[in-house]
């Protein structure tokens, strides 16, 4: 009798415990995760525009206090993964990144965007992508202010010239800093402000023109010896070694 009790007790447990009942056999959820995060670990990808993996870009994970930080760097598939001090002080954080070109025999260090921008506890740890753009305004925060484009500063001598007339073409000449295509670009400059801003780090041939008149205007670099022309080639460089935003300076006349 005892035999017969047993077995039908087995055999009500199996039927119970199906596959698609049953979770008895479910891995248990691995320790300090959550939706990708990771507690005491910040972590992501860098990719460019067109989401291919960027490596070797510098990460660095930041205390909003600026007492900690730590540095990290991106594999060959863009993948990057630091450890974060939890001590008592350790405070918020957030994540920046650059990556460093070169181009046109001049180093470049370029900001990469941070997806999702936002401080967050080293004890929660977080994920951060991080993003190459050209062009664009920064996130805004933690002082990550401007564009990712660069500047154009504007002289001129003409004193019955509106500066808000002033048109300026750039057709890029040859691929961009990131070694895309580009396209031309064709902006006025900002009234009583003297600059056009958020442009496409490159080399580009450059005309101008006054839109109020169509009259073309004479163009030089700024600094270089060649005369004023009706074109000329400028490419924009950092102020100084590893600046992460660009200058071009023109003279129009």
């Amino acid at each position: 009798m005892k035999s017969i009790i047993y077995f039908l007790l087995i055999t009500l447990l199996t039927i119970a415990c199906t596959p698609d009942k049953c979770k008895c056999n479910d891995p248990a959820p691995e320790p300090g995760k959550s939706d990708g995060i990771e507690k005491g670990i910040v972590k992501g990808r860098v990719t460019d525009s067109n989401k291919k993996p960027i490596a070797n870009a510098k990460i660095v994970a930041n205390s909003l206090d600026y007492a900690n930080a730590v540095i990290g760097y991106s594999d060959a598939n863009g993948n990057y993964r630091i450890k974060l001090p939890t001590g008592i002080a350790s405070g918020s954080f957030y994540v920046r990144g650059s990556v460093k070109v070169k181009y046109n025999g001049q180093n470049y260090d370029l900001a990469l965007f941070t997806e999702n921008d936002g401080q967050f506890s080293p004890y929660d740890g977080a994920v951060k992508n991080l993003t190459l753009k050209l062009t664009g305004k920064r996130t805004g925060n933690f002082g990550d202010d401007g564009f990712y484009g660069g500047t154009i500063e504007i002289l001129h001598d003409f004193d019955n010239l509106e500066v808000g007339n002033i048109e300026v073409t750039l057709v890029p000449d040859g691929p961009l800093v990131d070694g895309s295509a580009g396209q031309t670009v064709v902006r006025r400059v900002a009234t009583n402000d003297y600059h056009i801003y958020d442009v496409a780090v490159g080399k580009y041939k450059i005309t101008a023109k006054d839109v109020s008149t169509g009259k073309k205007l004479k163009v030089k670099v700024r600094y270089e010896e060649k005369d004023y022309s009706d074109s000329t080639t400028g490419i924009f460089i950092p102020p100084y070694e590893l600046a992460e935003h660009y200058e071009l300076t023109l003279l129009i006349k």
